[in-house]
């Protein structure tokens, strides 16, 4: 009996409070009247709630002067933009506030449909993206193209003629780099290092004729200067009077069998 009477006061409990959990029942009081509660459009209404995402950009917080990178996690909040601003061709544009991680100050940060991409309204500055910046430039070109095409058919017809001329120089670069990739697939191995042997070895005769000349020439030049340097030595060497040649030549005549007057200077020097 215990246990039965245990078992339905738990039964009892934990029905009342699942009731409770769920909320199937709601108390009205005997005075409450439902056309007092204010009732407000839905257009009225602006939801602005919090979602998390992630920074679409790098930016840097114009307070503090702290970078905050593309990826970085946020728990921001989400609104529609009010006012003609609010839509592009149809598509809704949202606004998201953001706080710098550092002074915890707020920026702001919208959705552009026209670009297909985010813009920052205030509070940080964009960091410089390089691609964005050449989209610009050649979005801006265009743009000016079809302004001086608008009213002016010459003009029409130069940039014509410049397209079609641009087109067949690509056409030709297109077959050149055909017949270059057909030339290098018909080749082989082998031939490949035939060609590099045989270049090698034009190059070594080359440097071996380069070599033997050079060596031809310092040779030439030793053997001029040796040949110099003998005709300065022979000209510079000194000679005996012409006295003393006289009586070595009388001393010759007569059969004197002693040394020269020549030879004995010699000796003694």
């Amino acid at each position: 009996c215990r246990s039965s009477r245990g078992s339905s006061r738990f039964s009892l409990a934990t029905l009342s409070n699942m009731g409770e959990r769920k909320v199937l029942n709601k108390y009205f009081p005997p005075d409450f009247d439902p056309s007092k509660i204010p009732r407000t459009k839905k257009a009225d209404l602006n939801p602005n709630f919090v979602v998390r995402m992630m920074l679409p950009m790098s930016v840097r917080c114009m307070t503090c002067g702290e970078y905050m990178y593309k990826g970085k996690k946020f728990n921001s909040r989400k609104e529609d933009v009010e006012g003609p601003e609010g839509e592009y061709l149809g598509i809704k544009i949202f606004r998201f506030y953001f706080k710098c991680i550092t002074c915890s100050a707020e920026f702001t940060i919208k959705t552009d449909p026209k670009n297909m991409d985010y813009a920052v309204e205030g509070g940080a500055k964009a960091n410089f993206v390089p691609y964005k910046d050449e989209e610009k430039q050649r979005q801006e070109q265009l743009d000016a193209r079809e302004a001086s095409e608008k009213d002016d058919t010459m003009a029409q017809l130069e940039n014509k003629t410049k397209d079609s001329k641009m087109e067949m120089d690509i056409l030709d670069g297109l077959d050149d780099i055909r017949s270059q990739n057909a030339r290098v697939a018909r080749l082989e191995m082998d031939d490949v290092i035939g060609r590099h042997r045989a270049e090698t070895e034009r190059l070594q005769r080359i440097e071996d004729e380069r070599a033997r000349a050079a060596a031809e020439a310092d040779a030439g030049e030793l053997a001029a200067f040796a040949e110099q340097r003998v005709k300065r030595l022979k000209e510079e060497e000194p000679r005996p009077p012409a006295a003393a040649t006289a009586s070595s030549s009388a001393a010759a005549v007569g059969g004197s069998s002693g040394p020269s007057w020549e030879e004995r200077l010699w000796d003694s020097s």
